[in-house]
């Protein structure tokens, strides 16, 4: 591209007083000389997010053109990512969750690929701060990806990209060419909307940089939801159902790599938080113990996603003992 792209951010908002002022602060302080939109969606919170966003704005005398968006009512967060990207005029949208934030040159950094080639989606690295934890987000190495399949492959099989949304400077006319919209109404929303990219990305390029900080505490959309285990459950079924159904153009033996991914990820999610009691436990494994991709995900014992889930392959008595003296190990070794 000749010219430096127009950039549009998109924050949803919803009950994050304590950080939306560092979140939007930190869009404020880019040093990028191309232009940049930042579209707020107020997903009707009980809080003072958006008087706080409000009085921000209302204060900044920079280059940066601020819109507020509103919902009639609590919607979601896909349905506030939708509708930021619906009214986006920018060139690639970014995605920032309202209680993180983003480095100074952020921006910068993401678009400068872009001088060489119109990359559909230009993604950097993140750091997790608030909780310590030992995560490797990107060990991908740095450079562009050309090709389908081979962009494919470094989702899902090894895993060298993370699959959340944010943290990504993505194509806004190839969002809208492939209809790459969010599933309202789902947790977990990034791990369909990636596997959606996924399936129509011809071009990526990773930067090594810091160019997010992600911030893990116990107010987050995923603790706030752990106890609704029919939800989650649904929001499960709706990605694999989506994932087996709209299978991507891919070696057969690569898909089966990312829906064993898919596979491993619902075992996490829904059994982590949930096997408290025996009835729940049965109840749970009733419904994953004819999984169309159990038998090749249990064939993989070697990977370390399957030695989290050996509970699964027990017999289920056996099993749920196994998670509730693992979890109580886990809290003695963390006091």
């Amino acid at each position: 591209m000749n010219n430096l792209p127009k950039v549009s951010v998109i924050i949803p908002v919803y009950n994050v007083e304590e950080y939306i002022a560092e979140c939007l602060q930190s869009v404020m302080q880019q040093t990028y000389s191309g232009e940049i939109e930042c579209i707020l969606v107020d997903d009707c919170g009980s809080d003072n997010s958006i008087a706080i966003a409000e009085q921000l704005i209302a204060d900044y005398k920079g280059y940066i053109s601020f819109h507020i968006l509103h919902h009639e009512h609590n919607r979601g967060l896909s349905a506030a990512r939708n509708t930021g990207t619906d009214s986006a005029t920018g060139n690639y949208i970014y995605y920032l969750d309202s209680d993180d934030y983003i480095p100074d040159d952020c921006i910068s950094t993401l678009t400068a690929p872009l001088k060489e080639r119109d990359y559909d989606i230009v993604l950097g690295d993140l750091k997790m701060f608030g909780k310590p934890r030992n995560i490797i987000f990107l060990p991908q190495e740095e450079g562009a990806i050309i090709g389908n399949e081979a962009i494919f492959g470094r989702f899902y099989a090894p895993r060298m990209i993370y699959v959340m949304a944010c943290n990504k400077l993505v194509k806004l006319s190839w969002i809208r060419e492939h209809n790459l919209t969010f599933l309202e109404g789902q947790l977990h929303e990034d791990e369909l909307w990636t596997y959606k990219c996924c399936c129509a990305i011809q071009s990526l390029y990773v930067s090594r940089n810091i160019t997010y900080y992600y911030r893990i505490h116990e107010n987050s959309i995923t603790a706030e939801y752990s106890h609704q285990l029919k939800r989650r459950l649904d929001s499960c079924y709706d990605t694999i159902d989506y994932v087996l159904t709209h299978p991507a153009n891919v070696e057969k033996s690569l898909f089966d790599q990312c829906a064993v991914y898919y596979f491993g990820v619902y075992l996490r999610n829904v059994f982590d938080e949930n096997f408290d009691y025996w009835q729940n436990y049965r109840e749970l494994r009733k419904r994953f113990d004819y999984h169309p991709y159990r038998l090749l995900f249990a064939r993989q014992l070697s990977t370390l996603e399957v030695k989290r889930q050996l509970h699964f392959f027990l017999p289920p008595r056996l099993g749920y003992w196994y998670l509730k003296l693992k979890r109580l190990r886990n809290q003695l070794l963390y006091k």
